[in-house]
């Protein structure tokens, strides 16, 4: 299995950012309020990550997670034990 976005990949999803930030820019011109845009980015955002997953990130965002957990609350959390089981 491939880690991360491939050259591709990470093309269309500049080409996708591209459009979504023209669009919003439409939106507000057309008089859209700016929660609304706001709303529509974030929709699209979310979206584009759900067609487009970059594992390498998410990866690197549980491994962040984890990393906080064992140093907020040491003992807690053993490595490699679901919470909750013993």
């Amino acid at each position: 299995m491939s880690i991360g976005l491939n050259d591709i990949e990470r093309r269309q999803k500049g080409v996708a950012l591209a459009a979504i930030a023209d669009q919003a820019q439409k939106r507000a011109a057309a008089g859209e309020s700016p929660m609304e845009t706001q709303t529509f980015i974030n929709g699209a955002k979310r979206e584009l990550a759900r067609q487009l997953p970059d594992t390498a990130k998410m990866q690197d965002a549980f491994e962040a997670s984890r990393e906080y957990q064992r140093l907020r609350d040491p003992g807690q959390r053993p490595e490699g034990r679901a919470s909750g089981t013993r």
